[in-house]
């Protein structure tokens, strides 16, 4: 297993170039709080489930993906809840509940589709973005329970219940992709090519979002907010130290390890910034810090990477 970091920061690079696009389009006038609602939404109505659907349905079938499959959904489990814990710990002293949920929210949540599936293509290859789709299902079904949970403690209009848990945009799409994966559906090509493209939505629209709620944020505070820098710091420092270290204790494979901190190093998702934007809850200190950690792990993924591959001799 090598690492291309070329790869990793063309990556980064290009989505930093659509965020810039998206910070001057705002301040250009182009995009309003009104149009950023409505790609909001639309990411998360149509992009977000077709994402999830080709993700899973671009995997061939057989027993030993099976069986891979099911470490992944284990291995994601047990990461998010990891994470989860570290998350709550971290900012339970913010003094301000809309920025104390919305911070434990971004840092439970990894860009592990939009970023990860990149990183994962350039280092393992397609096995990396079958493993991928896999750990994407247990991010999503995570996003839309418990996450919810976590937003929903400081807006009431936010409520979970056993069957939101199961129909919403992002459970019911894995549900869907799970159950055509294990049928060994198959689509027409241009039903799949469709599916492809809604789904290739989410990482321009999604940056063009964060792009526009960072130009709202007066420039002095944008390098000079300190608790920005300390949700940085868990997110991509801690956290995936913490996954290494239990990678360690538990002995997990080496190929599997380097997985789990590929996806833990990640920055924040950036639908840390489209939910706080489409329920109002910080949505421009969510994307102050998506933006930040997005800029950041151009420089902590691959040190963290390294760290892992020599700790597990790959």
């Amino acid at each position: 297993m090598t690492l291309d970091f070329n790869v990793l920061l063309n990556t980064v690079a290009t989505m930093f170039i659509i965020l810039i696009i998206g910070f001057a389009a705002r301040k250009l006038g182009y995009i309003d709080d009104k149009c950023s609602k409505y790609l909001s939404n639309l990411i998360i109505w149509i992009g977000q489930p077709f994402m999830i659907i080709d993700a899973i349905m671009s995997t061939e079938y057989s027993a030993k993906n099976l069986r891979t499959a099911v470490i992944i959904l284990a291995l994601g489990t047990v990461i998010h809840t990891a994470t989860a814990v570290i998350a709550r710990l971290a900012t339970f002293r913010f003094t301000d509940q809309d920025e104390r949920r919305i911070s434990e929210f971004g840092l439970l949540f990894a860009n592990c589709g939009f970023l990860g599936f990149p990183i994962l293509k350039s280092l393992l290859g397609d096995l990396g973005l079958f493993w991928g789709s896999f750990y994407v299902i247990v991010h999503n079904i995570v996003t839309w329970t418990y996450g919810m949970y976590v937003l929903g403690r400081v807006r009431s209009e936010i409520k979970i219940s056993p069957l939101k848990m199961v129909l919403n945009y992002g459970t019911t799409p894995c549900l869907v992709g799970l159950a055509l994966f294990l049928l060994r559906v198959s689509f027409p090509a241009p039903l799949a090519s469709a599916v492809k493209y809604l789904g290739s939505l989410c990482t321009p629209l999604s940056m063009l979002i964060v792009g526009g709620l960072l130009a709202t944020i007066p420039f002095k505070k944008l390098f000079t907010n300190l608790k920005i820098y300390y949700i940085c710091l868990i997110r991509l420092i801690v956290i995936p130290a913490a996954v290494i270290g239990l990678c360690l204790i538990v002995r997990l494979p080496a190929d599997f390890s380097v997985f789990a901190a590929i996806m833990s190093a990640l920055p924040s998702a950036s639908n840390a910034s489209m939910f706080g934007e489409r329920y109002d809850i910080s949505p421009g200190f969510a994307a102050h810090f998506v933006s930040m950690s997005t800029l950041l792990s151009s420089m902590t993924i691959p040190v963290m990477l390294w760290l892992a591959m020599r700790l597990f001799g790959v």
